[in-house]
């Protein structure tokens, strides 16, 4: 059987990615600033091709058989020094001149290769080491007559290629130092969150071991819907565990007086009829089914999905109408309202609030919903239902809340409604209370915390 590898870390994988976005970001600046270089570069070479034209032209005479003479020697001077690497020519049909700095190198320019009136600049290549700027013009002489005349001037391509390296050098030099800066500082930055993660999964395995029993750091706005949400599922499963063991307390309790009464007839050796222990079963299983249907029902959910409150509302009051043909039920519930809670607990909820107003009301019954919310992100309901009977007190209402908890003490009317609301309630964290009513009677306001 092959051992399965372990996926590799969170701070490897971002680490990886980091530096993989910082090399090819600064690659891309390096390629791009390099070639912005190159380009100034040759147009600076191409400024100065052009000036050392220009000085030339400054000096020159052409006589009228299109000799070239020189009244001065140029400005520039690395023209005037052997193999400077600055170099200049003039080219008549008839004639040529070349400027001291050519003295032992062999220029490779062809002769009047460019029209009048027009200039060109040739890179250097493969095939000639040289940047050549010419320019061609119609020369006028003291007897009127034009003359086709081109001059140049040419620069060493060595030179450039020198300064190239030597800026490549530092700007890779220093675009690697940043490199290193930048990956240090993302990983710094990396480290952090990822440290807040690394608390979260230890207060998980506290959980889990049994040292602490919620999320209690206190953690960025980020991370908030993460820590409440496990907090929520952590409560919401307690809540869940007590409630089946109440249930599992509460039918044990409730099955121990038949099977004692079975036990004890059959200990005396009496003799047990069957239509007895048929109606014993019966109330056991009927005691067995009720039991598990409160745990069942009682049971919370966590992250339920949002439920659309005024269908279920037109269901049930059209189910009251129909039992109630002489109650007025007047219900203020949005179209557009919706709520984090299950659609089987606001069923019994509504149901039993509804039945015992319509119950003990005279004529009127009137129920209002709005949204609660503990967060941004989730939606309770409130909900309140008035009705015009002869109303109860705080003690009165509190008794009735507190009756039924143990099945078999519960007797049948509004304790027994108020009862399994209460238990809803407490599912949801929320909480029930009793008011005077603008009817005259009771009203029960109810909140359902999100779910």
């Amino acid at each position: 059987m092959t051992k399965s590898r372990k996926p590799p870390s969170l701070l490897f994988r971002l680490s990886l990615s980091a530096v993989a976005v910082v090399l090819l970001a600064l690659g891309l600046i390096g390629l791009s600033v390099e070639r912005a270089f190159r380009a100034s570069e040759e147009s600076a070479l191409r400024e100065r091709l052009e000036s050392a034209v220009f000085a030339v032209l400054a000096g020159l005479e052409v006589d009228a058989t299109g000799s070239v003479a020189w009244a001065g020697a140029p400005a520039d001077s690395l023209l005037t020094r052997p193999a400077s690497g600055l170099y200049a020519g003039i080219y008549t049909r008839e004639d040529r001149w070349l400027s001291p700095s050519t003295l032992g190198v062999d220029m490779p320019v062809e002769k009047m290769t460019i029209a009048r009136g027009a200039d060109r600049f040739q890179a250097a290549d493969a095939g000639q080491p040289w940047f050549i700027y010419r320019l061609g013009l119609g020369w006028e002489t003291e007897s009127g007559e034009i003359v086709d005349v081109e001059v140049w001037a040419a620069e060493d391509g060595t030179r450039l290629d020198q300064a190239m390296a030597s800026f490549r050098g530092d700007l890779w030099r220093w675009l690697g130092l940043a490199a290193l800066v930048l990956v240090v500082a993302q990983l710094a930055l990396l480290f952090q969150p990822l440290q807040i993660l690394r608390r979260i999964a230890g207060e998980v395995r506290d959980i889990e071991s049994g040292r602490r029993d919620h999320l209690s750091g206190l953690y960025p706005r980020e991370l908030s819907p993460l820590t409440e949400n496990l907090n929520a599922l952590l409560k919401t499963e307690r809540a869940n565990v007590e409630q089946y063991h109440r249930a599992l307390g509460d039918l044990a309790h409730s099955l121990k007086t038949p099977l004692a009464v079975i036990n004890s007839q059959l200990d005396a050796g009496e003799r047990i009829g069957v239509a007895e222990l048929r109606e014993t079963v019966g109330q056991m299983q009927a005691r067995i089914r009720s039991e598990l249907d409160r745990a069942a029902r009682s049971g919370r959910r966590t992250m339920l999905p949002p439920l659309t409150v005024a269908p279920v509302v037109e269901r049930v009051v059209r189910t009251l109408r129909k039992l109630y043909p002489d109650m007025e039920f007047k219900v203020s519930a949005p179209a557009s309202l919706r709520a984090n809670v299950a659609e089987r607990d606001l069923l019994e909820v509504l149901g039993n609030l509804l039945e015992n107003a319509a119950k003990y009301g005279r004529n009127q019954v009137h129920a209002i919903f709005d949204a609660h919310s503990s967060s941004g992100r989730r939606s309770g309901l409130r909900l309140r239902v008035d009705d015009d009977g002869p109303g109860i007190n705080a003690e009165r209402f509190a008794e009735m809340l507190q009756r039924g908890m143990r099945g078999d003490e519960r007797a049948e009317g509004q304790g027994l409604g108020l009862s399994i609301v209460q238990g809803i309630v407490e599912s949801y964290h929320g909480e029930i209370r009793p008011q005077v009513s603008p009817l005259g009677g009771l009203r029960v306001e109810v909140t359902l915390k999100p779910s």
